[in-house]
């Protein structure tokens, strides 16, 4: 089988509605942070859903209010606030969503949420800052964020404001840098970084520790299709990573002792990506796909 034949390697088309076919569950998030937006403002239900779901220490810990872990990332203060959670939901949850799939994205995104009101209440209580609470999707943001920086590190990011273009690496250390900085300064909003560097945490650590990243594989099998036995879950590189697939080449042949080099060469990439492999290998791939 040549490598542009594999899944991970499919083009499933750049359009906004193909992204939100291939990713169920960032479709359903962003269904439900602007529904539950909305309501709130057509009904004047804002200030009853942030005393249901905002998550408080008060509440949420020494009360046992535990939903309040979940609850409280669908809602947001302002239609920015919203706005922008959406945007990085969308482009980067995508992404991230078809390297997991979407049943153990969609654990790994709530778990990353719910480390992010941990973050917050680490804050709290070592400062003994005013418990007035957090909302928003930030935590399970930055987690995706985190283990986006991992896959693809040097994946391109074109940014809207700045209008500048990134690496993911660089993107992700700079607003991870920002937020210690808030958090060591006591800035303005030191309790929502908190929340943001606990979200980012939880993302790096789940994508490191083997036992946490196993937990996430098996979230992948149960959902049915292929699987690979790998100690971490399997990652199908996308043509989302344009930069990669162009140097990859789109169709090939291979033949007798090339087609094994090149399968155990993407088995690397699926285990560690692309930017494991060396000069050598990254030379018989670039070969092997203009055969």
């Amino acid at each position: 089988m040549g490598y542009a034949d594999r899944e991970y390697f499919r083009d499933g088309g750049g359009s906004s509605s193909g992204r939100l076919a291939r990713t169920p569950v960032v479709k359903w998030l962003l269904i439900l942070n602007l529904g539950v937006f909305v309501l709130g403002l057509l009904v004047d239900l804002r200030d009853a859903f942030e005393a249901v779901g905002c998550f408080t220490v008060e509440k949420g810990i020494m009360g046992f209010q535990i939903w309040r872990f979940i609850t409280f990332q669908f809602l947001h203060v302002d239609f920015g606030h919203l706005l922008f959670n959406s945007i990085a939901i969308y482009f980067f949850g995508a992404f991230v969503e078809q390297q997991l799939r979407s049943r153990a994205f969609l654990a790994f995104y709530l778990l990353c949420g719910g480390a992010g009101a941990l973050g917050y209440a680490v804050l709290v209580s070592i400062n003994s800052d005013p418990d007035i609470g957090v909302v928003g999707a930030s935590g399970g943001i930055f987690g995706i964020l985190a283990v986006a920086a991992l896959i693809a590190p040097d994946m391109r990011v074109q940014l809207l404001f700045p209008p500048v273009t990134l690496t993911m690496r660089l993107l992700a250390i700079i607003m991870l840098a920002w937020g210690a900085f808030v958090v060591l300064s006591g800035g303005r909003n030191a309790g929502g970084e908190a929340g943001h560097l606990g979200g980012a945490l939880a993302g790096f650590l789940m994508w490191k520790i083997p036992m946490l990243r196993q937990f996430l594989q098996n979230l992948a099998r149960s959902q049915g299709g292929a699987s690979r036995k790998r100690g971490g879950f399997g990652i199908r590189i996308t043509k989302e990573k344009k930069s990669y697939t162009r140097k990859l080449g789109p169709k090939i042949k291979d033949r007798g002792g090339d087609a094994a080099a090149v399968d155990r060469i993407l088995d690397k990439i699926n285990e560690h990506g692309l930017q494991s492999l060396t000069e050598e290998e990254r030379r018989l791939l670039s070969d092997s796909g203009n055969k």
